[in-house]
């Protein structure tokens, strides 16, 4: 994933990107405007690789079993590496597009958890619920489970499961 996401974005012109999106377009000139077009959707293809990126490099990590919190003080060379790596990818992706969108929030998520910051990771996921214009995802519940059991609010983690069976029945109701 990490090598296509690479190609993806090595063949993409970001300066030229840039500059393009800086300029205002004529709104009657009609090759402006399929060239707007077309320029959003590379800047669609540049942040979704980007994404995809940064998720795999993330999940290598908890492949490898470091701790989220605990990777950011790490000073293993290789650790460092791949968090830099992480942390450059975030930061490019942040050029680019509103990472506290539901789309891309599960990436900013996994950025506060890594540094040890899972207040604000709690309270990004709790906007990315409320804000998401459609049903919201069981997997953000899921990573909302996971945080509040990694802070320890046990009373708040077993309230949040019970809600799991009423917003996710396993099946649907017969009426």
């Amino acid at each position: 994933i990490i090598s296509a996401a690479d190609e993806v974005i090595d063949s993409i012109d970001a300066d030229e990107l840039a500059k393009l999106f800086s300029l205002k377009a004529d709104p009657e000139d009609e090759d402006s405007e399929k060239n707007k077009k077309k320029m959003e959707t590379t800047r669609d293809h540049l942040a979704e690789a980007l994404y995809q990126k940064g998720l795999a490099l993330a999940e290598i990590e908890s492949i490898k079993g470091e701790k989220p919190s605990a990777l950011a003080a790490s000073e293993a060379v290789s650790s460092d590496l791949r968090s830099d790596l992480f942390e450059e990818n975030f930061k490019e992706l942040t050029k680019w597009v509103d990472v506290k969108s539901s789309k891309y929030g599960t990436l900013y998520v996994l950025r506060e958890r890594r540094f040890g910051r899972l207040g604000t990771a709690l309270k990004v996921l709790n906007d990315m619920i409320q804000d998401d214009g459609e049903p919201p995802k069981k997997k953000f519940y899921e990573m909302k489970l996971s945080l509040l059991d990694e802070i320890g609010w046990n009373h708040l983690l077993t309230y949040e499961r019970q809600w799991m069976h009423v917003r996710f029945p396993p099946s649907l109701p017969l009426f």
